[in-house]
């Protein structure tokens, strides 16, 4: 039995959003050589297509997929015994079924290394709002989301909260007309300078998404935010949860984002409370993630009862 393997690259999108130039720049990796069999699997033609001459130098042979019900094990079997990839890269169909590539059974030996979701910003605040459950399922799955054609006069900050809210795990890339690509985008939405700072209601979500990504810039200073508290359950750690619900996609989409705090103090489940709190730096293990990353956690020092806001469910 051969051990050859096969890793799969993915990239997902709605048509024209950039997918195919992604691809195209994949392919350009001096990585890969021509005495590796590359298999690219098209799910759609948009208008731009990659040069022959670069498929030519990589060794790639394409495969054009016309219907999303082909898309299945029985076909993948039949092009490894057709072709025996040495790498296989596919363009998905953005109005596809989002979670068919993970739900897919691959041959032996090839395995999805990473699915790269392409977004035109153009058009990404218009398409979040008439099509959001389609948007969040390119993103949901993915490793990497890229926003091509991004302008300075564009919101890092909303961006980058929409995608987190249906994978927190995503790294998010801007990638500017110019070509200026910019992967490391750790800028806060709060004056991190001070050492007390204010949550609006409005903005928890851009808190929350930034100090779980960042949990170092906020170690050691004190936040004041108006939250739902909730008892852990199926734990003996001490401690509570603070946090709001959030909608992110549509009603029935809907999940608690929270802050761990580890204090033992009294209060009531599942109402409003001001927390002060002193944000520090814990091992991600608390969360149930691999031990070794960093998380942040709360130090309440006042939980005072408060009036529920305005507006209780977080949207993006």
């Amino acid at each position: 039995m051969s051990n050859r393997e096969a890793p799969i690259f993915i990239f997902n999108g709605l048509l024209e959003s950039g997918k195919t130039m992604m691809i195209a720049r994949f392919l350009q990796n001096p990585q890969i050589t021509p005495d590796k069999r590359v298999l690219l699997i098209l799910c759609e033609e948009g208008m731009e297509e990659i040069d022959d001459a670069l498929l030519l130098a990589k060794n790639v042979s394409t495969v054009i997929l016309e219907n999303e019900a082909d898309y299945t094990q029985a076909l993948f079997s039949d092009l490894e015994k057709k072709y025996t990839p040495d790498l296989v890269v596919i363009e998905y169909n953005g109005m596809w079924r989002g979670t068919r590539p993970v739900e897919t059974i691959y041959p032996a030996g090839w395995q999805i290394v990473e699915i790269m979701s392409c977004i035109d910003s153009t058009t990404f605040e218009s398409y979040s709002k008439n099509m959001r459950a389609i948007m969040i399922e390119h993103y949901r799955i993915a490793d990497v989301v890229v926003f091509n054609r991004f302008t300075d006069n564009m919101d890092k900050f909303a961006f980058r909260s929409l995608v987190k809210a249906a994978n927190m795990n995503i790294q998010v890339v801007y990638e500017y007309a110019d070509g200026h690509i910019d992967t490391a985008f750790d800028a806060s939405p709060f004056d991190l300078t001070q050492d007390e700072i204010d949550i609006p209601d409005g903005d928890f979500g851009a808190f929350y998404f930034d100090v779980m990504d960042h949990a170092d810039k906020y170690d050691g200073k004190t936040v004041t935010l108006r939250a739902l508290t909730l008892k852990l359950q199926g734990t003996k750690m001490p401690g509570f949860l603070v946090g709001r619900f959030a909608m992110t996609c549509c009603e029935n989409d809907i999940q608690f984002l929270s802050v761990y705090c580890r204090n033992n103090m009294k209060f009531k489940n599942k109402a409003w409370y001001t927390v002060r709190a002193r944000v520090v730096c814990v091992d991600a293990a608390i969360y149930g993630e691999p031990s070794g990353g960093v998380l942040p956690a709360l130090e309440v020092l006042t939980l005072t009862p408060a009036e529920k806001p305005e507006q209780e469910i977080v949207t993006f």
